[in-house]
């Protein structure tokens, strides 16, 4: 309940005292990537702009989200379920082809993102959209000043947002300013790994004038989303035995190892090859995750492991769920914080001071439809119609056309082909096609349907 009362709190405010300004100004003193410079100036190249007619005077032209895969879908169903945003269009892109973002940064191409999240809002500004909206958390972290650059050079006026300060702002609203608790935030190791939220939630919290404890856990969930979306690398569903091409948390991971001694929290579901194993004796020889619920299991308990090693811990009163992809399995979590406030060992409760008896899951999402209306409303840019909310939708799939480009099935490439690319090249490593049934398959089509229906129902081609 305090969910829906916050975000009516918020929209009344918006309402209420008028819009409020969100910059989307880039700093003057960054360097542009060499793509923003390809952009902005060379008109042989596929990523030219051709700025010089764009403009975003027309309240009429559409609303762009992207995310490095159909996670964003999330965000974007907080918008479209909003009256606020009633006779809008949207374009929204799914960069399926070059997913997972979060795993760029511990391949050390940090920099190719950097230039993919470019090419993201690049393509959304070819459909002269009003306002992008950066769903991807990583890609916020990763590339949000690059896109800010890029639209501050181009002169086009159009507005950013992104996921970090919403998401940050959403869970700083269910702790009063003298409240001390712990806030965990779940999310890829590629935005774990730039503190992107750690930071914006303590510089928040300082200038909002919070005075509490606030002790903030981060938890790189590997696999997690590729699991959601079932890379093959992490989650296989023919698989009947451990794979040696797994890629996600197991037995003896240098980084992401499974502990034995903790299998009774996890509560993992072996049903349905949900957990892939081999044993030695009685004992387990190798674990592997094989569903993305049991991912959502492994890394919450990690989280909370975290917490406990934790000196003087708080007990945790909000989890960040910092990835678009995290929502989907919402009420897994959920289930799991019970189940661990009443875990018990020989009549023991070894978390039950760690969760606080009502933990807050936090999808950046409501927030971001907030600063959008927002940004729309300052620049005097809503709709001004009665008509029926429009929406187109593209996912990437690879170019097979491309001379040397490996594919493990038709619409992904192999590992480390993906991860092997480099920044600075004008070649076309993928081909943007609208949503059909051969590129978002039935399993998928059935998880929006249940979790996304407003969303849904806006996707031709299906149904």
């Amino acid at each position: 309940m305090k969910f829906h009362l916050l975000t009516l709190c918020a929209l009344s405010l918006l309402w209420g005292g008028g819009c409020r300004s969100v910059k989307s100004t880039a700093p003057s003193d960054l360097e542009p990537i060499p793509i923003i410079k390809t952009a902005l100036y060379d008109s042989t190249s596929v990523y030219f702009g051709d700025f010089g007619n764009y403009s975003v005077s027309n309240d009429s032209a559409p609303i762009g989200i992207f995310d490095s895969g159909t996670g964003g879908l999330t965000v974007m169903e907080a918008i479209v379920s909003l009256e606020l945003f009633a006779g809008e269009s949207f374009i929204y892109l799914a960069d399926q082809a070059n997913m997972p973002y979060g795993n760029y940064a511990s391949e050390d191409k940090t920099d190719y993102l950097r230039e993919l999240v470019v090419q993201d809002a690049l393509f959304l500004m070819k459909h002269h959209v009003k306002s992008i909206v950066i769903a991807c958390n990583t890609a916020t972290a990763v590339g949000l000043e690059d896109v800010k650059m890029l639209l501050t050079k181009s002169q086009t006026g159009v507005s950013v947002t992104g996921v970090i300060h919403a998401g940050a702002k959403g869970a700083l609203e269910w702790l009063e300013k003298k409240e001390s608790g712990a806030i965990g935030v779940m999310a890829t190791v590629g935005t774990i790994g730039t503190g992107g939220y750690e930071r914006t939630i303590k510089e928040m919290a300082k200038e909002l004038g919070y005075t509490g404890v606030l002790q903030i856990i981060n938890q790189p969930a590997m696999g997690f989303a590729e699991a959601v979306d079932e890379e093959p690398d992490f989650v296989l569903r023919a698989a009947t035995q451990p794979r040696t091409q797994y890629r996600g948390p197991a037995l003896g991971h240098p980084d992401h190892p499974i502990d034995l001694q903790l299998l009774d929290a996890y509560r993992f579901d072996f049903s349905n090859n949900g957990v892939l194993y081999s044993k030695d004796s009685n004992s387990y020889a190798q674990l592997q995750l094989n569903a993305a619920q049991n991912y959502a299991r492994y890394h919450l308990l990690s989280l909370v492991e975290k917490l406990r090693a934790t000196p003087r811990p708080q007990p945790l009163k909000v989890l960040i769920m910092g990835c678009t992809h995290y929502p989907y399995h919402k009420e897994t979590l959920r289930d799991m914080l019970h189940e661990l406030r009443n875990h018990s060992i020989d009549g023991h409760y070894p978390y039950r001071h760690l969760i606080a008896e009502e933990v807050a899951l936090v999808d950046p999402a409501v927030n971001t439809a907030i600063e959008l209306y927002s940004l729309l409303c300052e620049q005097k840019l809503l709709a001004q119609n009665s008509s029926a909310t429009q929406a187109a939708f593209y996912i990437t799939i690879p170019n097979v056309d491309l001379p040397g480009v490996e594919l493990e099935t038709p619409h992904r490439f192999t590992y480390n082909y993906k991860y092997g690319r480099n920044p600075g090249t004008s070649l076309e490593y993928v081909k943007t096609v609208p949503f059909a049934p051969d590129n978002i398959d039935k399993e998928t089509q059935n998880r929006f349907r249940s979790s996304i229906p407003v969303t849904f129902s806006l996707i031709p081609n299906f149904e």
